[in-house]
């Protein structure tokens, strides 16, 4: 008999036959389901927003298309806020010639001007309500069923909040998606002028029925997000939404009339604080709005409440991914390595076909 090697194997050799058993150091047990393989993941958002978008846009597809992500996170906003109405013949062309061109499945999180901001005139003045119930009957739900986006859809077992079907939830290679609804202007909680900026043509905007019930229903089902990744022990949680969330309160700060109510992102950003603590491993934040790419780190706490700045405990666990958008149509590859200690990394995609010509000054 020969003494295990490496490989942990051990040969038997007796009466001219050969057999080995393989044996498992404790070690091992468990570490292929621990630790799955490196998978790609395509984070867009903000698209296709008026002619150039819409011109600019399809190359963007085909780019996700010909790469090897596994499925699109889109943060919302497909359309612009300043000038694309909120007709349902747009909610129609967005579907067919956005979402139904992506090859793969692609999950999307609700924007502010696909509802919020149809009130205002240049957007058709549509009732804000109305057009959030025609998004979610486009988009999420019709006739009782749940609607896939996208073809060859990879996840099939994605759970739905019962009142708002835009609230959604996966497990993948382990790694929990949570998608919440969290939307720029103000995230639709009422505000006047003059003592915020409102986001339409008149001096009130926002529904605070409306937001505050939203509002409770995104802090409780990122909760049970969480307590999924706690229960399944996934290696990562991403949280997908629309708005830049004023972390460390410019827009809040501001000059009036500049000065936004973003106090509207309060519970959310709580909400992952504490689940991020609770949970302790990396907690992935992708949001659109404000239309240019980043990452950083911008969550501090002190005593389990969020510090602005450069005061407090930085959480180390939680990184920030702020996608393209509008006029700068490329997309962002989520590379997702249970190997790597911080688990997720990116790689900018700039698409050669959506670049602008620089003109340098003599």
């Amino acid at each position: 008999m020969f003494m295990p090697n490496r490989r942990n194997v051990i040969y038997l050799i007796s009466s001219g036959l050969l057999m080995f058993i393989l044996i498992i150091l404790p070690g091992n047990i468990g570490r292929a389901a621990s630790s799955p393989m490196p998978f790609s993941v395509a984070l867009i958002g903000d698209m296709p927003y008026d002619a150039k978008g819409q011109a600019q846009t399809p190359a963007v597809i085909n780019e996700i298309n010909q790469s090897d992500v596994q499925f699109t996170l889109f943060d919302g906003d497909t359309m612009s806020g300043k000038g694309d109405k909120c007709t349902d013949d747009n909610y129609t062309r967005i579907k067919s010639d956005f979402f139904d061109k992506f090859s793969r499945q692609i999950f999307y999180s609700i924007g502010d001007n696909e509802w919020t901001d149809c009130d205002r005139a240049v957007k058709g003045g549509f009732n804000p309500s109305e057009r959030l119930a025609k998004v979610r009957s486009m988009f999420f739900r019709n006739s009782g069923k749940y609607i896939n986006l996208g073809q060859r859809p990879l996840v099939t077992q994605v759970m739905h909040d019962s009142i708002y079907p835009e609230l959604q939830m996966f497990s993948f290679r382990g790694v929990t998606v949570i998608i919440p609804h969290v939307v720029g202007s103000a995230n639709n909680a009422a505000v006047a002028r003059p003592a915020y900026r409102t986001y339409n043509d008149a001096p009130t905007d926002g529904d605070d029925g409306e937001y505050k019930l939203r509002d409770a229903a995104n802090v409780a089902w990122i909760k049970k997000g969480f307590e999924k990744a706690l229960a399944d022990r996934s290696l990562g949680v991403i949280v997908v939404v629309q708005a830049d969330m004023d972390w460390q309160g410019y827009y809040r700060k501001a000059a009036s009339p500049d000065n936004e109510f973003t106090q509207a992102f309060d519970n959310t950003k709580q909400a992952l604080l504490t689940n991020a603590i609770k949970f302790k491993k990396p907690v992935l934040l992708q949001n659109g709005d404000a239309h240019w790419y980043q990452v950083d780190q911008p969550m501090n706490e002190s005593g389990g409440k969020l510090v602005e700045g450069d005061k407090g405990s930085l959480m180390e666990n939680f990184t920030r991914v702020q996608t393209f958008g509008s006029g700068f149509n490329h997309w962002v590859q989520l590379v997702v390595n249970p190997q790597d200690p911080n688990l997720f990394s990116f790689v900018p995609h700039i698409v050669k076909a959506n670049v602008d010509i620089h003109t340098a000054l003599n």
